[in-house]
């Protein structure tokens, strides 16, 4: 498990968009997949650790190429949020009652990450190597883990967003990134008030101005 000392603002995925290699090529890329994993955890800088790529290899088996451009599909995300603050807000009360469930929810559906929006979230050849099945298997991972610590620091409080902002907002093709979202909450029972920073990057997608998480990332929250 990252540390928060390995937290990023490159939460998203950095990898340049390429085409797959087609499936008769597969065998030799599954020789070469630990090797390309290691590549690509250095270029996600600090996206995933080494650790969660054991026993992942096999994930290889099933891969969803991206065939639809994000910017002419105005289908809502999967799950989506209405706004950047309507998916703060669901955040905090997750968080406040403790509703593991309902904060996986707000997750990046595997069906939009693996297929229509991988290309727009990718920048790095590395990915075509390993394809987007092995990288939402090494992110979901990740990312269960940073929800479970983000539960343990904050869970159960009576929280209430106040705001939610962005350190860096980054456009690509047909979606808008916004970088390590803060949270500014207050604490009903003491009065607090706090930032928590435990979101990774949020994915905006612009045709159907839908909002949703790329995965769970704690850092230092004040």
């Amino acid at each position: 498990m990252s540390n928060t000392g390995h937290a990023s603002e490159h939460s998203v995925l950095r990898i340049e968009s390429s085409q797959l290699k087609p499936r008769s090529q597969q065998s030799q890329r599954n020789q070469r997949i630990i090797a390309v994993a290691c590549v690509v955890c250095v270029v996600l800088g600090g996206l995933l650790s080494v650790r969660v790529l054991d026993g992942v290899a096999a994930s290889v088996a099933e891969e969803i190429v991206s065939t639809v451009d994000p910017t002419a599909d105005d289908a809502p995300l999967r799950g989506a949020s209405s706004s950047l603050t309507a998916l703060g807000e669901a955040v905090v009360a997750g968080l406040a009652v403790e509703d593991r469930e309902a904060l996986a929810a707000l997750l990046i559906d595997r069906r939009d990450f693996q297929g229509r929006l991988f290309d727009a979230l990718s920048n790095h050849p590395a990915a075509a190597q390993m394809g987007p099945a092995l990288l939402w298997d090494m992110q979901v991972r990740e990312g269960a883990d940073e929800l479970d610590r983000a539960l343990r620091q904050h869970g159960g409080r009576p929280l209430v967003l106040l705001s939610i902002e962005v350190d860096a907002v980054e456009r690509r093709q047909g979606v808008v990134i916004h970088r390590r979202p803060r949270l500014r909450v207050v604490d009903r029972a003491s009065g607090e008030v706090l930032t928590l920073q435990i979101l990774g990057s949020v994915i905006e997608h612009v045709a159907s101005d839908s909002f949703v998480l790329l995965t769970y990332r704690v850092r230092e929250s004040s």
